[in-house]
């Protein structure tokens, strides 16, 4: 079976992040996308989001690197849920694995767009 296009945009993505290419990674959000930059704490807008990253970058001492350790993609017309093993590492922190969550939405010129970036998964849930 072939891989859904959002695999391809989320690989793109991390590539982007790895290689602090902010231009390519913005292109692979909506106007509106919301990041969970840590539980409690969002960027909404592709401005914010732009200096979220810039922000986590120089968090992680510009040596973040992140992988995919498995995906599942449920797609309905022109929105997919994503559920993913992302996988974190850094020169200044442990390895650690999240189980994501991401939206994307297809455009109207078919392109695949990310509506909600959650790397955190449930975690951002409060008791």
């Amino acid at each position: 079976m072939d891989k859904h296009p959002v695999v391809a945009q989320i690989e793109k993505a991390d590539a982007a992040i790895v290689a602090e290419d902010f231009d390519t990674l913005l292109d692979i959000y909506t106007d509106d996308a919301v990041l969970v930059v840590e539980p409690g704490r969002h960027a909404v807008g592709k401005d914010a989001i732009r200096k979220a990253f810039e922000a986590i970058a120089a968090y992680f001492k510009n040596g973040l690197q992140v992988s995919q350790e498995g995906m599942t993609v449920l797609a309905s017309g022109r929105t997919a849920l994503v559920l993913a093993n992302t996988v974190i590492s850094a020169p200044n922190v442990p390895t650690s694995t999240r189980k994501a969550t991401y939206v994307f939405i297809q455009d109207t010129d078919g392109k695949w767009l990310c509506s909600i970036d959650n790397s955190y998964g449930h975690e951002i849930m409060t008791p």
